[in-house]
């Protein structure tokens, strides 16, 4: 804890852009998305839905995007993808429906693609050239911390505001929060790159899928990132299956992103302790009771077990998050400075596409055969994809 809070004047920057992101992170809707989309007239298969549509923008524009980091500045790129979620916040603002929700997680989609594909490639260009970038794990975990902390803090704040407040207000606060993170990212260095010989994406994504190492890196980076989005998104409709109060829509979301924060701070002393090979077996059998409590929390109704339940899986999800963080340092590692931004999207992309994929069949499985036998059929093709034996191969 004390690494994040201590001032270190060669990472300055890299504090203003943990900063902004703090900001950026203060999104009262999220923590109750699912009332939201209530109120304007959606159900539990849309909400499956627009998070795969979500994920599908995501997807396609990941690596043109990243691409678009290589060539442009990424002080500038990532200013305009906080634009774009603003954006989302004035359409909501300004409007209702089911086609005003989808075009705001598309603008989310977009936002997220641009953010994600340039963000780490910022960080540790910028570390490089301060001579630091041995220091990628703890700073970039430091941002982990503090976008976390930011969504905490978001989760306990949006269960007071919805107490007192309606949508419409609660966005307006939203957008002071939002304007006040873009201010800042104008404080941040731009970065001066090494002129770089003009490559093209399918190059980029040859160089990723070729080494062997980094391919094992990014599935099952991807694989976890897709579950992990399966198992969030079933959050807020549990609690609402067990007619919770919205207290415990924050107080759920808020203990996910004080974890997620913890798994920033941890994560360089973990990687210390643990190979990666260690932590996708951890993964693996974390997943697998996850699924299981999932079960009995659906089955039971009662809601403090399912705040158990959930809160149980939110530890599982802070083991991914270091896993993240080490596979994003050894990517960065592993690869030439002229496709760091291209690849950096490219192993993004695979991780929104398997988000993608996953919440896709789990809506086509939930209309087909219903939300129990939905879970123990991702259960079954948890055991055969996320095997461990294959991770042994980086030994």
């Amino acid at each position: 804890m004390s690494n994040v809070l201590k001032f270190n004047n060669n990472v300055f920057p890299l504090s203003i852009l943990n900063f902004a992101s703090f900001f950026q992170y203060q999104r009262f809707i999220m923590p109750i998305s699912f009332l939201f989309y209530l109120q304007n007239g959606l159900n539990f298969s849309d909400f499956i839905l627009f998070q795969s549509i979500f994920n599908a923008v995501c997807l396609l524009a990941k690596i043109p995007m990243g691409y678009i980091g290589d060539i442009f500045s990424k002080k500038y790129i990532l200013i305009f993808s906080y634009m774009l979620f603003m954006l989302r916040v004035i359409l909501w603002l300004c409007f209702s429906g089911f086609w005003i929700v989808l075009a705001g997680e598309v603008l989310y989609g977009l936002f997220k693609a641009l953010y994600r594909g340039n963000v780490d490639s910022y960080i540790y260009e910028y570390l490089k050239q301060k001579k630091l970038d041995k220091s990628m794990i703890s700073n970039y975990g430091n941002l982990t911390f503090w976008t976390s902390v930011g969504s905490a803090i978001s989760c306990v704040a949006c269960v007071l505001l919805f107490k007192f407040y309606n949508f419409k207000i609660i966005l307006l606060i939203e957008l002071v929060f939002q304007i006040i993170s873009i201010i800042l990212l104008f404080f941040i260095p731009n970065i001066k790159s090494e002129k770089k010989s003009q490559i093209g994406v399918l190059e980029s994504i040859k160089t990723l899928i070729t080494n062997k190492k980094v391919n094992l890196y990014v599935y099952y980076s991807a694989l976890l990132n897709g579950l992990t989005s399966v198992f969030v998104w079933n959050f807020q409709p549990l609690l609402k299956l067990c007619s919770a109060n919205v207290l415990f829509f924050g107080a759920i979301n808020f203990i996910n992103q004080i974890l997620r924060g913890m798994g920033g701070i941890v994560a360089k002393k973990i990687c210390k302790v643990l190979q990666h090979n260690s932590l996708i077996k951890i993964e693996y059998y974390v997943v697998v009771f996850s699924f299981l409590i999932l079960i009995t929390a659906i089955n039971l109704k009662n809601i403090y077990f399912t705040v158990f339940s959930l809160i149980i899986i939110s530890f599982g999800i802070l083991m991914f998050v270091v896993f993240n963080i080490l596979t994003i340092s050894k990517i960065h590692e592993s690869i030439e400075d002229k496709y760091r931004a291209t690849l950096s999207s490219t192993n993004t992309f695979f991780s929104d596409f398997s988000s993608f994929i996953l919440l896709l069949l789990f809506k086509i499985s939930f209309d087909c055969f219903g939300l129990i036998p939905t879970i123990l059929i991702f259960l079954a093709g948890t055991l055969f994809l996320l095997r461990p034996d294959k991770f042994n191969e980086l030994m």
